[in-house]
């Protein structure tokens, strides 16, 4: 009896831990994420880099790091908390664990609502004319990414695109 009990519990362990981990509720891009991601895939194509694909992972980190900017008022790329990129990235599920390659980087911008610069076209012009920001933008090695634009109160809007890459 001892070792069925024992046979059944290590069963049920071995069956719990092969179980696919619960799926985290599906995230697609909204209108303005998706037009960032066009035409940051827009300024790579123009350099002969290959496009940033949609990462849901990194959609959560930049969404919340827009959302947190908003309501504190201030452009920042550290958390309250004091996360960085890549903590917030590692956080919302980019994991490092697994890949011997694993890099992140990440522009920021904001403007007052209802001007050209507080639209897709306008965040992504901001970083193309920026040396750190372009370069960040365009750095090669990069496949992955996420956009998060959030508004605040006061009405100025804040766009986070974080970029990724990693290798198996």
């Amino acid at each position: 009896m001892k070792k069925a009990l024992t046979l059944a519990l290590i069963t049920t362990a071995l069956a719990l831990l092969l179980l696919p981990a619960a799926p985290v509720a599906a995230i697609t891009p909204t209108k303005a994420e998706r037009a960032v991601i066009k035409l940051v895939n827009k300024e790579r194509a123009k350099q002969g880099l290959a496009t940033v694909r949609f990462n849901a992972a990194l959609t959560r980190a930049a969404r919340a790091h827009s959302r947190e900017m908003a309501r504190r008022g201030v452009l920042t790329h550290r958390s309250a908390s004091g996360a960085t990129v890549a903590g917030r990235a590692v956080a919302n599920g980019y994991r490092r664990s697994g890949y011997r390659y694993w890099t992140v980087g990440e522009n920021i911008a904001c403007a007052r609502s209802g001007t050209l610069l507080a639209t897709p076209t306008g965040a992504v012009y901001l970083w193309s004319r920026t040396g750190t920001h372009r370069r960040i933008m365009l750095r090669s090695v990069f496949r992955n990414v996420g956009v998060g634009v959030a508004t605040a109160a006061n009405g100025t809007r804040y766009f986070t695109i974080d970029l990724g890459r990693r290798t198996r």
